[in-house]
């Protein structure tokens, strides 16, 4: 009965450690954020599942979205436009009117009309961006204090899943957020007002919430950056979750009054075409990729403040770090338990695939119930890890299964000697305290002896004649690979032999430390063989390749001439074009193979090239292309793109990735040349102009030519209007214009100096294109003038495409006056002249 008994103890004191040690383990990968983007994608499918919530009755959004910019005919709207909608919303009595639009600038006319506007309306919030590239909010709204910051905080994955409540400029200036800051008024009207919960802590209580800020570990986030008061939103929904008006609706006088009185009124874009669009939770992966408006997260963040604050609706909660662990813990006990006990049911004693069928799917069902439970936790607002959990069970139920397939063999520990024995290697083994154990009958053959049970393991060489390899010097006792493995290490030697009277055996030895299961080490084991014969084949074979070595030396010559020629032709055909077709050599490509890619192309073209020529000879001709070419090229390689050929001294290259890699290679390409005209004029020589034109678009990327000569091209009106674009820089005097399928591509315009320059028709085009001027490579006296004038520039453009020359000739002399170097509004202003 002890027996017995004393048997199952040792069978479950297995569960009993690996449990733990799984957990550890699972803890530790967690702490270390490996689990991290899988958490957040948990999040992200439970918010895009979770049943649709009602509309929140106190919050109207005012929509601007592809229709009303058509209405306005023009992007920015105008300040009477802006005031005019204004005034209509607040006729109506909301609470709070939020503004998600920046409006840093004018856009006349309506000015005074939009300072009236503000200046009479108390309950209205501007905004401003203070968080990197800052800004600014309108001046008067910043002087009567009704401004916020609309900044959102990005996960590294792009999404938005934390809510920015305020920050603390450089300056200890605080600054509240859109949502907190209408929130607070709202709430203001309900005789609620925020409190600090104590004095030394950052915990705040505004009616029935309580706000405690991010520290970077809750739920699935590990050292995430949580600057400023940040915490978690807890989504309402997608834009059906609130209540849109259109702005056209708004300005026609087509809503009813009761739709807005008294409720939160959020003005701001939804139009795909202003881009102010960002990745959430209900952002499904693939290719059906949609964005939300910002104005819609904002909503999202005021009505989780109003609901949290009136009607008790939780925020997102998060688990302390201690209950985590031991949620790890219990299912990695949980785990390794249910398995133990599944694998030793006797109904499975004979039926072996049975046993590992249920186990699969108890497996599957524990996994199923863990993803389950975490949703249902979700729906009541809380955040539990599913990942490291579901991680922990798998791998503690795996290892069960692991360690019940090794009890089976200790269960047949009796037959081991007689496996040791019929073994083709000797084995000798030595306890924890390095005394002799056993040696199978191949052992002893070869040391000419048994164990001698009373000798020291600093004699072993002597006692058994062990020397280094071809010499009489005793090997090392504790260099021995069985003596090493009493320390716990495994080795490996091939460097001794064994003296005996009637012969010398080179053997090789392997030394493995066995431990017992609290990780001590009970055993010392080595296996070790004469590899005589092997020394002989070694020779043998060294000799061999001696000799194969001689006769392909000849190939590897071959080898190298080959990785020559490969170097060669990717500097006529590029290696990404290679790439694009599916093709690793040059020798693969057939004639007449394309494929159909989205791309930014790049044309650019030294101005005046024809006249600058003539003045030099072939050869200096070939040495100017070819310095000029060599600066250039890296600017685009940089920016992850490549060139598809060289037309004389212009250039035409490609870029797969975002049309941000083209405009910064443009920009690069601008500098570098600034650079370059430096080399020149120290050298004598006069300095050199360039225009640049991106376009983005569909194109075709293949092969043309005949069977004997054939070539790589692109072809599509898209690499047409690219190569239309650059000739436009010499009509406009400027450096460097991009398309408006470039412009709209771009990821952030506001992050480069662009200006919209003209609506064209392009040579051999029917359709109008927008062209836009990137003047970042402009000199910094230019690019100031450029940066001061962009408002009046841009609003002299609206004046002569609607037909106002007279007033756009008064505003481009106004840009003139300030920067007399825009060759651009010197041209505008020649053509309001000649009309």
């Amino acid at each position: 009965m002890w027996l017995k008994l004393r048997k199952q103890v040792w069978k479950w004191r297995g569960v009993l450690m690996t449990a733990p040690t799984v957990a550890a383990i699972v803890i530790s990968a967690n702490s270390a954020g490996l689990f991290q983007l899988l958490e957040w994608a948990t999040l992200d499918l439970f918010f895009r599942y979770r049943p649709s919530e009602p509309t929140d009755p106190r919050i109207v959004i005012v929509t601007i979205d592809e229709n009303d910019l058509t209405k306005v005919g023009q992007w920015p709207m105008p300040d009477a436009v802006l005031a005019q909608l204004l005034e209509k919303v607040s006729a109506y009595e909301p609470r709070v009117i939020g503004i998600d639009l920046y409006r840093n600038f004018r856009v006349e006319p309506g000015l005074e009309r939009l300072e009236e506007v503000f200046e009479s309306t108390p309950n209205l919030i501007g905004i401003e961006k203070v968080v990197g590239n800052r800004v600014k909010p309108p001046r008067l709204l910043e002087d009567l204090g009704q401004v916020a910051m609309a900044d959102l905080v990005l996960d590294p994955d792009g999404k938005i899943r934390r809510s920015l409540l305020s920050v603390v400029t450089d300056d200890e200036e605080t600054k509240l957020s859109l949502s907190a800051r209408i929130s607070l008024m709202y709430l203001e009207a309900e005789g609620m007002a925020l409190e600090a919960v104590d004095s030394n802590s950052s915990h705040l209580q505004l009616g029935q919430a309580q706000f405690i800020p991010l520290e970077g570990n809750e739920g699935g986030y590990v050292r995430a950056d949580t600057g400023g008061y940040q915490i978690f939103l807890n989504y309402k929904g997608r834009e059906k979750n609130f209540k849109t008006i259109s702005m056209t609706d708004i300005l026609n006088d087509r809503i009813s009054p009761d739709l807005i009185r008294d409720r939160v009124v959020l003005v701001g874009v939804t139009a795909e075409s202003l881009n102010d669009l960002f990745l959430t939770p209900y952002s499904a992966y693939g290719n059906s990729l949609k964005r939300m408006p910002g104005v819609v997260i904002h909503a999202n963040a005021i009505s989780q403040i109003l609901s949290a604050a009136l009607d008790g609706r939780p925020f997102i909660q998060v688990w302390r770090d201690s209950a985590e662990w031991f949620w790890v813990i219990f299912n990695s006990l949980f785990g390794a338990t249910v398995s133990y006990s599944l694998l030793q049911a006797r109904i499975f004693k004979n039926n072996s695939s049975g046993r590992w069928a249920i186990f699969a799917v108890w497996l599957g069902l524990g996994n199923l119930g863990l993803l389950i439970g975490g949703y249902v936790a979700f729906l009541n607002s809380w955040w539990i890890p599913i990942v490291s959990p579901i991680v922990a069970l798998t791998t503690s139920a795996i290892t069960i299964a692991g360690y019940y397939s090794r009890g089976l063999q200790r269960d047949s520990q009796s037959q081991l000697t007689q496996f040791l024995e019929a073994m083709p290697v000797a084995i000798a083994v030595l306890d924890a305290k390095g005394k002799p154990y056993y040696t199978n009958q191949k052992a002893k053959e070869l040391l000419g002896k048994g164990p001698v049970t009373n000798a020291p393991t600093q004699r072993l060489s002597d006692v058994y004649q062990i020397y280094f390899v071809g010499s009489d010097r005793p090997y090392p006792a504790e260099n021995l690979p069985i003596v090493r493995a009493l320390q716990g290490e495994r080795t490996t030697a091939d460097d001794m032999e064994i003296h005996r009277p009637d012969a010398t055996i080179p053997i090789e030895a392997w030394g493995t430390p066995i431990y017992d299961d609290n990780g001590n080490i009970s055993y010392a084991m080595a296996a070790f063989q004469d590899i005589t014969d092997r020394k002989q084949v070694e020779a043998e074979r060294e000799r061999f390749t001696k000799e194969l070595f001689d006769l392909n030396q000849n190939l590897e010559d071959a080898l190298d001439a080959e990785l020559e020629l490969t170097d060669a032709y990717g500097r006529f055909v590029p290696h990404e074009f290679l790439y694009f077709l599916g093709y690793e050599s040059i020798v693969e490509v057939k004639l007449g193979e394309a494929v159909e890619m989205e791309m930014s192309i790049l044309f650019s073209d030294i101005r005046d090239f024809t006249t600058l020529s003539e003045g030099m000879t072939p050869e200096d001709n070939f040495k100017f292309i070819n310095s000029y070419l060599s600066s250039m090229e890296p600017a685009i390689a940089d920016n992850n793109g490549f060139i598809d050929k060289y037309i004389g001294d212009a250039i035409m290259a490609l870029f797969s990735g975002s049309a941000d890699d083209a405009v910064k290679a443009g920009i690069t390409m601008l500098n570098r040349l600034t650079e370059y005209n430096q080399g020149r004029e120290q050298s004598g020589y006069l300095p050199i102009h360039i225009g640049i034109g991106i376009n983005t678009g569909s194109l075709m990327l293949g092969t043309v030519g005949g069977q004997k000569r054939m070539d790589s091209t692109v072809i599509s009106d898209a690499v047409n209007l690219a190569s239309r674009i650059e000739g436009l820089t010499k009509n406009y005097g400027v450096a460097l214009l991009i398309g408006d399928r470039t412009f709209c591509s771009l990821k952030d315009p506001n992050s480069y100096n662009i200006r919209h320059i003209d609506r064209v028709q392009v040579k051999g085009k029917s359709e109008i294109v927008s062209v836009y001027e990137v003047f970042d490579a402009d000199p910094p006296a230019i690019r100031e003038g450029k940066l001061i004038t962009k408002s009046i520039f841009e609003e002299a453009i609206q004046l002569y495409n609607k037909g106002s020359y007279p007033e756009a000739a008064r505003f481009f002399q106004k840009c003139l006056r300030i920067n007399p170097e825009d060759k651009v509004a010197h041209i505008y202003l020649e053509r309001t002249q000649s009309r």
